[in-house]
């Protein structure tokens, strides 16, 4: 048995408590009325209530009259005298209503659509005794938005959701890789572990790059790092401010000055004597060019962060930072 609990602070809701318990119980009244009814449409006065309805495919509708002389015509309208074209016409014929109500009839609607009908009792339908029931039919299936059979057309879940592994999308494309290693990150919680190299205490000449390391085995997270050199014109790996020999030599003799570095807004580029020279990212992409000067003024200020090589149309190669 289904409860209803109502709060009754004034005279006012005991009022508004009456009806909410006639409005629940009536359907039941009128399905006692017409047997085997699932839904009831009460026809009283000029008017049928509710006027629009809306049922699934089998539902058996029953309509009482609570006063007056009325129908249920489904077949022509009584205001245009042009058939409903309904999905398929039905029909109830007349019966004089009670206060008690008397079952007009019922109608079981198997085939989807829109239903029109009216009262053809003498200028009922045009006093706007007119109503309609809509048919809705019941499609089975996945009804979650998030599972990869999700259904916009399904009325009732079925259960067949199907979703997609973590990590991959519903086509088994890998969607989760913070390392980029090409190795689809599985795991739905991490362990962090943060490496800090602290490069320039250990060499003022060096810089710290972090990077995202992601064990998929033991599911780490480990924000890692290692060591850059501000500047290492013949890429060995030592920085020049560390290497004895010819390089760095020869690029003091070539005056070659790159200052500020590291840089934020202008960079200027200086030599004791003219070339041309060409500016890289990090990834190797051509970012500046210049034709045969002494000096060369860059605005980075718009550049992404990170190491940049300058070079010279000799060979020569010089590094800075944006920061």
């Amino acid at each position: 048995m289904n409860h209803l609990h109502v709060l009754l602070p004034s005279k006012m809701n005991v009022v508004s408590a009456a009806l909410v318990l006639l409005l629940s119980s009536s359907m039941g009244f009128g399905q006692d009325i017409c047997p085997g009814a699932d839904v009831v449409v009460s026809a009283e006065g000029m008017s049928y209530s509710p006027a629009a309805l809306i049922v699934d495919v089998g539902t058996t509708v029953g309509w009482v009259n609570y006063g007056g002389y009325h129908d249920v015509n489904g077949m022509i309208s009584s205001i245009t005298q042009i058939p409903f074209y309904n999905p398929e016409s039905f029909y109830l014929s007349h019966v004089d209503g009670t206060e008690a109500g008397v079952c007009i009839g019922t109608h079981t609607f198997t085939i989807p659509g829109v239903y029109f009908y009216d009262c053809s009792s003498y200028g009922h339908a045009g006093s706007g005794m007119v109503a309609n029931v809509t048919v809705v039919a019941s499609v089975s299936g996945c009804m979650n938005p998030l599972a990869c059979n999700y259904d916009i057309t399904a009325t009732e879940d079925d259960d067949s959701c199907e979703f997609a592994e973590w990590g991959y999308d519903c086509d088994g494309n890998c969607i989760i890789d913070l390392d980029e290693d090409g190795i689809c990150d599985t795991c739905e919680e991490y362990d962090m572990i943060v490496i800090d190299c602290a490069c320039d205490f250990f060499d003022p000449a060096t810089y710290t790059v972090f990077f995202i390391n992601i064990d998929e085995d033991n599911c780490d997270y480990i924000e890692d790092c290692y060591c850059e050199c501000y500047n290492d014109a013949d890429g060995d790996g030592i920085c020049d401010e560390n290497e004895e020999g010819t390089i760095v030599d020869e690029l003091e003799e070539l005056s070659v000055r790159v200052f500020p570095n590291p840089v934020t807004s202008t960079l200027t580029l200086a030599l004791n004597t003219q070339s041309s020279m060409k500016v890289f990212d990090a990834v190797g992409k051509l970012m500046a060019e210049t034709g045969v000067v002494s000096s060369w003024t860059l605005h980075v200020s718009d550049w992404e962060k990170g190491l940049y090589t300058v070079t010279t149309q000799t060979g020569e190669t010089h590094k800075f930072i944006v920061e």
